[in-house]
């Protein structure tokens, strides 16, 4: 008999502490929500928890200097599929200052943006948990804090 496990992930709503803007992804022209814009991240790997996850998607796809750069983490969001095969964890990330990314082949591009003004398509994902379920709020929230 073939388990199938479920697949977990995380993705970081990155916001700069010196602008307030947030920093999002446009996706590759090619894979599943080609050119979509969203959060940075991606699966969980064997041995590995989502904060260890997290932060490594950070570093593969933009090179983020995790230890010079990031602030603080915060827990934004859960989501989790009704057939529970699907777990994705959202945080959001404040690092010192805006920098240039250093973008893998899974972007086509990024953004710094005011979080009053988001590019679209928007990745379904990152829209429903934006706007369906109001975190756009508490993102804010955070901001208005720093």
């Amino acid at each position: 008999v073939k388990v199938k496990l479920m697949i977990k992930a995380a993705g970081g709503c990155i916001v700069a502490k010196d602008t307030k803007r947030i920093l999002l992804q446009q996706r590759a022209a090619s894979g599943s929500y080609a050119r979509h814009w969203g959060f940075w991240g991606g699966k969980v790997e064997q041995d590995e928890n989502i904060s260890q996850a997290l932060l490594r998607e950070l570093r593969e796809e933009i090179d983020l200097d995790i230890e010079n750069r990031v602030e603080k983490i915060y827990p934004l969001d859960q989501y989790h599929s009704r057939d529970k095969k699907f777990s994705y964890y959202t945080f959001v990330i404040i690092v010192n200052a805006e920098f240039l990314p250093k973008l893998n082949t899974e972007s086509g591009g990024y953004a710094w943006i005011d979080s009053g003004h988001f590019p679209k398509p928007m990745h379904p994902g990152t829209r429903d948990t934006l706007f369906k379920k109001n975190k756009l709020k508490q993102i804010k929230n955070i901001i208005l804090s720093l």
